[in-house]
């Protein structure tokens, strides 16, 4: 416990404040006091809280019964734009979805096409890389 007057701790079971001399039941007597004082002002606190809150909730109300139609009005004036916003969605997901699959069907045929026709091109080359390694091999046999 520390001294109410200088702040400086005091020792357990003195019967005074080293530092200024304070008698410690007159330590005891100000925490006390204290400690009610901050009771009081949390009590006081609460009070004017409530009444506060008390007298302001009439007013929210109003406010809010004021601004309801307003709000209303707005949900009302966006509920079309949002309607026809997923109608326009839905009419180009329904447009495009065609054009997509067409899209999609003449690029597999174009790779089809590519494959048939590069294939046999890959093939030779194929033919042609592997007889070259073989002769290269063979080279390499030789001079081994």
């Amino acid at each position: 416990m520390n001294c109410a007057r200088c702040g400086s701790e005091l020792p357990p079971g003195g019967a005074y404040c080293p530092i200024c001399g304070m008698p410690r039941n007159e330590v005891h007597r100000l925490i006390r006091e204290t400690r009610k004082a901050a009771q009081k002002a949390i009590i006081a606190s609460v009070a004017a809280v409530d009444r506060a809150s008390k007298e302001l909730q009439p007013i929210v109300d109003r406010t809010v019964a004021a601004l309801r139609p307003a709000v209303d009005e707005v949900g009302k004036a966006l509920k079309p734009l949002a309607d026809s916003t997923v109608r326009v969605v839905n009419d180009f997901a329904t447009a495009f979805r065609p054009a997509a699959q067409r899209t999609a069907r003449a690029a597999r045929r174009v790779a089809n096409r590519t494959a048939t026709a590069v294939g046999p091109v890959v093939a030779k080359a194929a033919e042609k890389t592997e007889a070259a390694a073989r002769r290269v091999k063979e080279a390499a046999r030789k001079l081994g």
